[in-house]
């Protein structure tokens, strides 16, 4: 793990004593106690051919938006260099990528951005926003100068969950929720696309599916798709779709009723409990249909196949399951989870993605390849046993990390780390983790308000140094960016009584 060099401390706008105002922590930094204001036509300036980074440059000037009152300020541009471009860049926004990135700016106005991808760049403009604040004639100033920025992340999977099953969520309101990710530097949107409750996603190739969807209006295309993935790309964040199957199945019965498990009348009472027929042909084709639908409008190579909560009582109460099983010599169910997990790991291989899977495939005792990522959410003990087989680990423990549990409190979420208890060689399996919002109690209406400002407690355990552990100085520098959330036209909720002093960008 990478190690931290404070900075200076400094008085906050809230009257405590503040590290910076940085969030989440960079690696390495210092700051000063000066300010200049920004000129008018402030811009970042590129010192090489980019349409990516023109768009992205074009938002971040629109977002800070110097006015002309600061049209003899000392920063007029922020030079930017980075190493390495490519004509498709959103191609290599995967798993792994480097996002490190240098930010300095003097106390006479210089400013220098390197990276050695585009990407790093990107984060290296939203930590350049968090030394802004605008007063009431639309100045804007840098403060904290002299600043000198190395930076990089912690875990390279820093994801947010979203269920759109259990309610809809419009195409513009994850916009958005993409548009908080990228403040606190979550680079995955984990997609949790359709569930027992409804099946919101039209695929072409199994077009009778979506009559499982709330409307037809409460619908996904695969232009959606397409565009969202587009959305979230441009800023630096990656879809991670899923598609939770053979359990929470409820919903696939509007279209594909022979493809479901005949246990509605004993489990009418949960449709949770509803599954696929994992015996059947059909089953394998109407997945393979989705899981294609979905690979094809994304270009996704991560692919979340669920795997969680399938009641296996579903399956023993189908006679024609338990048929298959003693023609095939199967003894448990487990057996039967493997096989279908087996078929519809090779699907999503076959398209060009690695599966991902609950940690549910593993407690069953799976023999998925090697490749297969595991999620871990019921709690983190099992993870010692799925990294010692030598599995990559995504941490989204339900006790600490979902945002549907009230008493996940934001400090609470900021404390805990995922590698603790575990040898050097382990942690390095722990390739991130994810925060999760469920959607039984959130829409449009009250979503940002639930996600934030806890969900960024998360962001920075997953980005900064494991040595970051201040809940005190944490607390200063969150209450800051929930300000920075509202400057920005979000809806955060509150976590203490105050105000915000400043106005930021």
């Amino acid at each position: 793990m990478k190690s931290l060099i404070l900075g200076s401390v400094l008085a906050s706008v809230f009257g405590e004593q503040v590290s910076s105002p940085f969030w989440p922590q960079p690696l390495s930094f210092s700051v000063g106690s000066d300010s200049l204001s920004l000129s008018n036509g402030f811009t970042f300036q590129l010192n090489q051919e980019s349409a990516f980074l023109d768009q992205a440059v074009e938002r971040y000037q629109q977002l800070i938006g110097a006015s002309s009152s600061g049209s003899t300020g000392g920063i007029s541009a922020c030079s930017v260099t980075v190493d390495e471009t490519h004509d498709d860049e959103p191609s290599t926004l995967q798993l792994g990528v480097d996002e490190s990135y240098e930010l300095t700016v003097s106390k006479d106005g210089e400013c220098t951005i390197h990276s050695s991808t585009v990407w790093g760049s990107l984060r290296a403009f939203e930590t350049f926003t968090q030394l802004l604040s605008r007063s009431d004639d639309g100045t804007v100033t840098a403060s904290y100068l002299p600043v000198d920025v190395s930076d990089d992340a912690r875990f390279t999977h820093r994801g947010f969950m979203l269920d759109s099953s259990r309610h809809y969520l419009p195409v513009s309101e994850i916009q958005r929720m993409v548009d908080t990710l990228v403040m606190s530097k979550f680079n995955v949107l984990h997609w949790h696309m359709v569930d027992a409750q409804s099946f919101p996603v039209d695929t072409p190739s199994a077009p009778d599916l979506v009559k499982g969807a709330y409307s037809p209006k409460l619908t996904y295309s695969m232009d959606d798709i397409s565009a969202l993935t587009a959305y979230a790309a441009d800023r630096g964040v990656r879809l991670l779709p899923e598609i939770d199957v053979p359990g929470h199945a409820a919903s696939w019965t509007a279209g594909y009723p022979d493809v479901m498990a005949d246990c509605f009348v004993k489990y009418s009472y949960n449709i949770n409990d509803f599954a696929l027929n994992p015996t059947k042909d059909e089953t394998y084709t109407v997945v393979g249909e989705v899981v294609s639908d979905i690979i094809g409008a994304s270009g996704v190579k991560n692919f979340h196949l669920g795997g969680d909560e399938v009641v296996y009582g579903c399956w023993a109460n189908d006679t024609s399951i338990v048929n298959f099983m003693d023609a095939n010599g199967m003894t448990s169910y487990d057996q039967l989870l493997e096989y279908f997990v087996l078929k519809a790991d090779d699907i999503t291989r076959a398209l060009g993605a690695t599966p991902v899977h609950w940690e549910e495939v593993f407690k069953a005792g799976c023999d998925v390849g090697s490749d297969v990522i595991f999620q871990v959410w019921t709690s983190m003990d099992v993870v010692s046993s799925i990294v010692a087989k030598g599995f990559q680990v995504i941490a989204a423990p339900s006790d600490v990390w979902y945002l549907d549990h009230a008493d996940n409190t934001w400090d609470k979420m900021y404390s805990y780390d995922p590698t603790v208890g575990l040898s050097e060689t382990e942690a390095q399996l722990i390739i991130g983790g994810e925060v999760c919002m469920w959607g039984e109690h959130i829409d449009e209406n009250n979503i940002e308000g639930i996600v934030y400002p806890r969900a960024a407690s998360v962001g920075e355990r997953l980005w900064s140094p494991s040595t970051v552990v201040d809940v005190d100085d944490a607390e200063e520098r969150i209450t800051m960016q929930r300000c920075r959330l509202i400057n920005r036209g979000f809806h955060p909720g509150a976590i203490q009584p105050g105000f915000c002093k400043e106005t930021y960008v």
